[in-house]
């Protein structure tokens, strides 16, 4: 079996911003794909063009096992711990695609209603990573429960280095890779973790080294908690995460209130903000524009008719207070 690449189709988003009690949970895509394997070179395009318009909402994980070709490069490059999580997965051919470790599907079979399904989904946890460093790198990751504390006790921690783009031909006829598994600096299996009680965390530190055959731009950390039983993977993240938690600003505190939007991004403001600042970013967290908030009638109108369709960010500030919001813009043609 194997998968696509890039498809143009938009995705419905309410806000991800923190509802009370849960944070928002990352779609997780553990991708089980062989470079020699002429199936995922024809099927992994459609599959990356699927989950384009989510970005910044998943988390994804390429893991490349024996099969079909023991001869794949990235699997030569660490034998032993990718057939350890490919056990763990209990995988048996590529392309496959494991969703937060319980919806199985081949790669073509992953479709926007079932990412729609999940994106829905909160956690009782978040998962907060900060990488410093440039060869060496240090890793701090909070682990904090914002819901009710998971029942059970089976709860393991992963830590895995990957490279965000590779590019490199193979004989698959793929040139490019995307979050290609280097290594664990967690157990292979696994560290155990007992989760905090509501409101507070679990702080884990990390050190790793950029290995001279990875691009050291590229690489990072992907952290995940997941429950050892089930496989179910509670939430997971990294250092690109543009964190959405209202520990400062709360969830009723800032409203969007037409969700997708067409002329003005339009945000009820339930608490003074006044002299404060607003600011829209891209999904890549690049600053398009900013400006002074200056409410009417607890009301913010930001026009944005002139944006691309696509998916954006806006970030309130006021007197060392910040939350961030996601949005999406939909065509316009007056």
């Amino acid at each position: 079996m194997c998968m696509n690449r890039f498809l143009p189709i938009f995705i419905f988003v309410l806000s991800f911003s923190l509802s009370f009690g849960q944070a928002k949970r990352y779609i997780f895509l553990e991708h089980v794909t062989n470079s020699n394997c002429g199936v995922c070179g024809a099927s992994n395009p459609g599959f990356y063009n699927t989950i384009k318009p989510y970005e910044g909402s998943y988390h994804h994980l390429a893991i490349h096992p024996k099969f079909p070709y023991v001869s794949c490069v990235f699997y030569q490059a660490n034998k032993s711990e990718q057939d350890q999580r490919v056990s763990f997965l209990g995988a048996s051919s590529t392309p496959t695609v494991y969703i937060n470790g319980l919806i199985k599907k081949s790669a073509s079979s992953v479709t926007k209603s079932i990412l729609d399904a999940e994106l829905a989904k909160t956690s009782p946890i978040e998962v907060l990573v900060k990488e410093t460093g440039t060869s060496n790198r240090e890793v701090t990751v909070e682990i904090k429960t914002v819901g009710i504390k998971p029942a059970g006790n089976n709860f393991k921690v992963f830590a895995a280095i990957a490279e965000k783009v590779r590019n490199q031909a193979t004989p698959n006829g793929e040139k490019v890779h995307y979050d290609v598994f280097r290594k664990f600096i967690s157990a292979t299996n696994g560290d155990p973790i007992t989760l905090a009680e509501n409101g507070s965390s679990v702080n884990l530190s990390f050190n790793y080294s950029v290995n001279a055959a990875w691009v050291e731009s590229e690489t990072y950390l992907l952290v995940w908690v997941q429950d050892e039983t089930s496989k179910e993977v509670l939430n997971s993240g990294n250092k690109f995460d543009l964190t959405t938690s209202s520990r400062d600003l709360s969830a009723s505190d800032v409203k969007i209130l037409y969700n997708p939007v067409r002329i003005n991004l339009s945000i009820q403001l339930n608490k003074n903000l006044d002299g404060g600042k607003y600011i829209l970013l891209n999904i890549m967290g690049q600053v398009l524009t900013q400006g002074i908030i200056t409410s009417n009638n607890n009301r913010l109108d930001i026009p944005v008719s002139h944006f691309e369709s696509g998916m954006y960010l806006v970030r309130l500030e006021s007197k060392g207070q910040k939350v961030t919001k996601r949005w999406i813009k939909e065509s316009y043609n007056p």
